[in-house]
């Protein structure tokens, strides 16, 4: 596994695990279901969600496909990539890496194509590492921009309880860090 899709891998882990709804990325808290905007996040309004998606809760190599499209419709670059996920959480998790930081127009565009296909932007960060949360059915997508692994990475981790159990396992049988 590289090393930013073990950092990757890890912070969703520990984001889902967590129970709060804390999600980490190279060390770096991004979003908490629980928090009201203390920590950098602003939430979007209510009113300002698009309507629930058609055709049900995506699957694994949907979302897949989907951050590979809309990253390519705005113009992105990927990074070499990274092995699939295996075991219990293959499902679970799906991501995708720039092969650098991207501009601000790139960005936009991400998220244009990314509510083109039916996600929906929840909460956004600014600096010191600009991020968006998005989500799609039983999906959360995470995307940030720099950060200590320096390229753009959107992060997708799916809910419901075989994940949740599956990423509290992962997260009680990993190493220490240090």
């Amino acid at each position: 596994m590289s090393r930013s899709k073990g950092v990757a891998v890890w912070a969703a882990v520990a984001g889902v695990a967590a129970l709060a709804g804390t999600l980490v990325v190279g060390g770096v808290v991004l979003a908490s279901a629980e928090d009201d905007g203390r920590d950098g996040w602003v939430r979007e309004p209510a009113g300002a969600k698009a309507p629930a998606r058609a055709g049900g809760d995506p699957s694994r190599d949907t979302v897949a496909a989907e951050l590979a499209a809309a990253a390519t419709a705005a113009g992105l670059t990927p990074d070499a990539p990274s092995p699939a996920e295996e075991g219990e959480l293959a499902d679970c998790i799906a991501d995708w890496t720039g092969d650098g930081p991207a501009d601000d127009g790139r960005l936009a565009a991400l998220e244009t194509a990314l509510e083109e296909r039916g996600w929906q932007v929840t909460a956004r960060h600014g600096e010191p590492v600009p991020a968006v949360a998005l989500t799609s059915g039983s999906w959360r997508l995470e995307f940030t921009n720099g950060g200590l692994v320096d390229k753009l990475s959107l992060v997708a981790t799916r809910s419901g309880r075989t994940c949740d159990e599956a990423f509290r396992r992962a997260e009680a049988t990993r190493a220490p860090r240090g």
